[in-house]
Protein backbone atom coordinates (compact mmCIF):
# COMPACT_ATOMS: atom_id res chain seq x y z
CA UNK A 1 0.00 0.00 0.00
CA UNK A 2 2.75 2.43 0.81
CA UNK A 3 4.71 1.96 -2.40
CA UNK A 4 3.38 5.25 -3.80
CA UNK A 5 3.43 7.15 -0.53
CA UNK A 6 5.88 9.78 -1.72
CA UNK A 7 3.79 10.51 -4.83
CA UNK A 8 1.12 12.02 -2.56
CA UNK A 9 1.06 15.77 -1.85
CA UNK A 10 3.81 16.54 0.67
CA UNK A 11 1.24 18.07 3.05
CA UNK A 12 -0.05 14.54 3.73
CA UNK A 13 3.37 13.07 4.56
CA UNK A 14 4.69 13.78 8.07
CA UNK A 15 7.80 15.97 8.20
CA UNK A 16 9.90 13.32 9.97
CA UNK A 17 9.12 10.79 7.25
CA UNK A 18 10.06 13.29 4.55
CA UNK A 19 13.28 14.05 6.41
CA UNK A 20 14.22 10.37 6.71
CA UNK A 21 13.44 9.94 3.02
CA UNK A 22 15.66 12.85 1.99
CA UNK A 23 18.59 11.73 4.19
CA UNK A 24 18.35 7.97 3.79
CA UNK A 25 16.04 7.27 0.85
CA UNK A 26 12.36 6.53 0.36
CA UNK A 27 12.81 2.78 0.81
CA UNK A 28 14.35 3.30 4.25
CA UNK A 29 11.50 5.61 5.26
CA UNK A 30 8.92 3.08 4.06
CA UNK A 31 10.55 0.14 5.85
CA UNK A 32 10.65 2.13 9.08
CA UNK A 33 7.01 3.18 8.63
CA UNK A 34 5.87 -0.39 8.02
CA UNK A 35 7.83 -1.86 10.92
CA UNK A 36 7.72 0.90 13.56
CA UNK A 37 4.62 3.10 13.05
CA UNK A 38 4.22 5.46 16.01
CA UNK A 39 7.21 3.96 17.83
CA UNK A 40 10.37 5.52 19.26
CA UNK A 41 13.43 3.91 17.65
CA UNK A 42 16.95 4.23 19.04
CA UNK A 43 19.49 4.63 16.25
CA UNK A 44 22.99 3.47 17.20
CA UNK A 45 25.98 5.69 16.61
CA UNK A 46 27.91 2.96 14.79
CA UNK A 47 26.24 0.53 12.37
CA UNK A 48 26.47 -3.08 13.51
CA UNK A 49 25.56 -5.85 11.00
CA UNK A 50 23.86 -7.83 13.80
CA UNK A 51 21.43 -4.99 14.63
CA UNK A 52 17.76 -5.59 13.81
CA UNK A 53 17.68 -2.42 11.67
CA UNK A 54 20.63 -3.70 9.62
CA UNK A 55 18.65 -6.84 8.88
CA UNK A 56 15.53 -4.87 7.91
CA UNK A 57 17.20 -2.12 5.89
CA UNK A 58 20.41 -3.65 4.62
CA UNK A 59 23.83 -2.41 5.68
CA UNK A 60 24.10 0.49 3.24
CA UNK A 61 20.76 2.03 4.23
CA UNK A 62 21.42 1.30 7.91
CA UNK A 63 24.80 3.05 7.67
CA UNK A 64 23.11 6.14 6.17
CA UNK A 65 20.55 6.08 8.96
CA UNK A 66 23.29 5.87 11.59
CA UNK A 67 25.22 8.71 9.91
CA UNK A 68 22.12 10.93 9.94
CA UNK A 69 20.54 9.99 13.29
CA UNK A 70 23.26 8.11 15.20
CA UNK A 71 22.86 8.14 18.98
CA UNK A 72 19.33 9.59 18.72
CA UNK A 73 15.89 8.27 19.48
CA UNK A 74 13.56 9.11 16.61
CA UNK A 75 9.81 8.70 16.49
CA UNK A 76 8.52 7.08 13.34
CA UNK A 77 5.19 8.72 12.50
CA UNK A 78 2.13 6.62 11.69
CA UNK A 79 1.39 8.63 8.52
CA UNK A 80 -2.30 7.83 8.95
CA UNK A 81 -3.54 10.60 6.62
CA UNK A 82 -1.18 9.54 3.84
CA UNK A 83 -2.03 5.85 4.21
CA UNK A 84 -5.75 6.66 4.23
CA UNK A 85 -5.33 8.76 1.06
CA UNK A 86 -3.54 5.85 -0.66
CA UNK A 87 -6.25 3.45 0.44
CA UNK A 88 -8.92 5.77 -0.92
CA UNK A 89 -7.08 6.03 -4.25
CA UNK A 90 -6.97 2.23 -4.44
CA UNK A 91 -10.68 2.00 -3.63
CA UNK A 92 -11.49 4.50 -6.37
CA UNK A 93 -9.31 2.63 -8.85
CA UNK A 94 -11.07 -0.62 -7.99
CA UNK A 95 -14.47 1.02 -8.35
CA UNK A 96 -13.48 2.49 -11.72
CA UNK A 97 -12.55 -0.98 -12.97
CA UNK A 98 -15.96 -2.38 -12.05
CA UNK A 99 -15.57 -3.72 -8.52
CA UNK A 100 -18.72 -3.29 -6.48
CA UNK A 101 -18.76 -1.14 -3.36
CA UNK A 102 -19.67 -4.24 -1.35
CA UNK A 103 -16.61 -6.11 -2.67
CA UNK A 104 -14.38 -3.12 -1.92
CA UNK A 105 -15.81 -2.84 1.59
CA UNK A 106 -14.91 -6.46 2.23
CA UNK A 107 -11.45 -6.10 0.67
CA UNK A 108 -10.52 -3.05 2.77
CA UNK A 109 -12.37 -4.03 5.96
CA UNK A 110 -14.64 -1.00 5.74
CA UNK A 111 -18.38 -0.60 5.79
CA UNK A 112 -20.12 -0.33 2.46
CA UNK A 113 -21.38 3.07 3.62
CA UNK A 114 -17.78 4.28 4.06
CA UNK A 115 -16.80 3.02 0.59
CA UNK A 116 -19.87 4.75 -0.83
CA UNK A 117 -18.83 7.97 0.90
CA UNK A 118 -15.29 7.74 -0.57
CA UNK A 119 -16.66 7.16 -4.07
CA UNK A 120 -19.28 9.91 -3.80
CA UNK A 121 -16.84 12.55 -2.53
CA UNK A 122 -14.77 12.17 -5.69
CA UNK A 123 -17.86 12.35 -7.89
CA UNK A 124 -18.90 15.61 -6.17
CA UNK A 125 -15.38 17.05 -6.50
CA UNK A 126 -15.39 16.28 -10.22
CA UNK A 127 -18.79 17.91 -10.68
CA UNK A 128 -17.60 21.05 -8.90
CA UNK A 129 -14.50 21.14 -11.15
CA UNK A 130 -16.73 21.04 -14.22
CA UNK A 131 -18.76 24.03 -13.07
CA UNK A 132 -15.84 26.13 -11.87
CA UNK A 133 -14.33 26.53 -15.35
Amino acid sequence: MTTHLFELPSALIPDRLQQISSYCGQQTALVLLLNFPGVHVRIPKQPNPAHKLAELLGMLAFSKLCASYGDEIITIPRAAKAIRALRNQQILAGFATGKTQAALAMEYSLTQRQVNKICNNVAIDRQLDLFSS
